[in-house]
């Protein structure tokens, strides 16, 4: 081969490779900011397209969840007794300690009392009277029969055995007042009772539950303005929860809430509102609402602080998925798609949420396109776009 044509195979080389790196080192291409501010153009080809999914903007129906400000296990007031003695006295016996389940009907405490006494006694002694007014109208009514007495001697007897039965009849609720049931007044028609038993009243739960409070000592002089025993029954449970003066109107009875504590953070107790307050409390701007919880497994205590969640009624709301709306900065965008590889970044304002859906009260109109899945790789794109460029000062 010849000088000169070595040289020209040289220079051809020289050549290839000098335009093999030129379109190395040329620039890829990547997303162009359009003319109109907020558009954001793919370039063809861009991996970016191929990921991205959309979903449009349209009126969904939607629950939303309310987070209470604050929430406290209560006991259920229909179920909670505060059990003090009908007639002043001291305590001879205590059959009942704090933390006991208790029956209905059962015993919590004797007590000893010389006024129940004298209401026992006030019986027995009516029912005397009864007894000898019942005999003298059987013979005053036979008298009558036989012509051996005059008609107003008998309604005069007659009269006397209706009184009587009236004392009795009074007597007789005086002592269920005070407590007493019908087999222990059944007890008084005994001829004779000692002291000790005629004086003594029982104290007795009056329905099933359990015993929170005691104030009770043997030996102890009581009244009937002393609480001597707290019984609740805890198989419910009221839970109140605050909430914000602003979701007022959106509270109403029969709305399922959800509640967590904390020491049981994995379990949901689920209920329902039965109460939502008529009044705004003036220092914190709350309303109140009550849930009634099942509680049979005795796991909500009462005092307990309580996680609120109430879940409202459904309602149509122009939505869009939670994935189509991201943070750029300060503000809340959504990325609306404006042609095969245009796309806008447009600031909305939000509403109520969904685990799925959220509102859109303000940049988005029903029919737009949004991008759901790939909506950060857009915002990659724009924050690049938004970027100084190389040797800009």
């Amino acid at each position: 081969m010849t000088p000169r044509v070595v040289t020209l195979l040289l220079l051809l080389a020289i050549g290839l490779t000098a335009c093999q790196s030129k379109q190395e080192d040329a620039p890829k291409p990547t997303a162009t900011a359009a003319a109109e501010p907020g558009i954001l153009e793919l370039p063809d080809g861009s991996p970016t397209l191929t990921r991205l999914q959309t979903d449009r903007v349209a009126l969904r129906p939607i629950r939303t969840a309310l987070k209470a400000q604050a929430g406290k296990i209560l006991p259920n007031e229909n179920r909670l007794a505060q059990l003090s003695a009908r007639v002043p006295g001291h305590i001879v016996a205590v059959y009942a300690n704090l933390g006991d389940r208790v029956k209905e009907g059962d015993r919590l405490l004797l007590l000893d009392s010389p006024a129940f006494a004298a209401a026992q006694l006030g019986y027995r002694k009516a029912r005397t009277t009864l007894s000898v007014a019942e005999k003298a109208l059987e013979r005053a009514t036979a008298l009558l029969d036989r012509g051996a007495i005059g008609a107003g001697e008998q309604q005069r007897r007659e009269a006397d055995y209706e009184n009587a039965r009236a004392d009795l009849h009074e007597a007789e609720e005086k002592l269920h007042l005070l407590g007493m049931t019908e087999r222990e007044i059944e007890r008084l028609a005994a001829r004779t009772l000692p002291h000790a038993e005629v004086a003594r009243v029982s104290l007795r739960a009056p329905f099933t539950g359990e015993v929170i409070a005691r104030n009770a000592t043997i030996g102890e002089v009581v009244d009937p303005n002393t609480t001597l025993f707290t019984v609740a029954d805890l198989s419910t449970v009221w839970v109140r929860a605050d909430f914000p003066e602003q979701q007022a109107g959106r509270l109403k009875t029969g709305l399922p809430v959800e509640v967590r504590v904390s020491a049981y953070p994995d379990t949901i107790f689920r209920g329902a509102i039965t109460y939502v307050g008529a009044v705004i409390d003036p220092t914190t701007r709350t309303v109140t609402a009550r849930a009634d919880v099942a509680n049979s497994d005795g796991r909500l205590r009462p005092e307990m602080f309580a996680e609120v969640t109430l879940i409202t009624d459904e309602q149509a709301v122009l939505s869009v998925p939670r994935a189509a709306v991201l943070q750029v900065g300060s503000r809340t965008v959504a990325f609306v798609v404006r042609g095969p590889r245009r796309f806008e970044s447009r600031e909305v304002t939000l509403g109520q949420a969904s685990h799925e859906y959220i509102q859109v009260v303000t940049g988005l109109v029903a029919g737009d396109d949004v991008v759901t899945e790939g909506s950060y790789a857009l915002k990659s794109e724009l924050l690049r776009e938004q970027m100084p460029s190389e040797g800009t000062p």
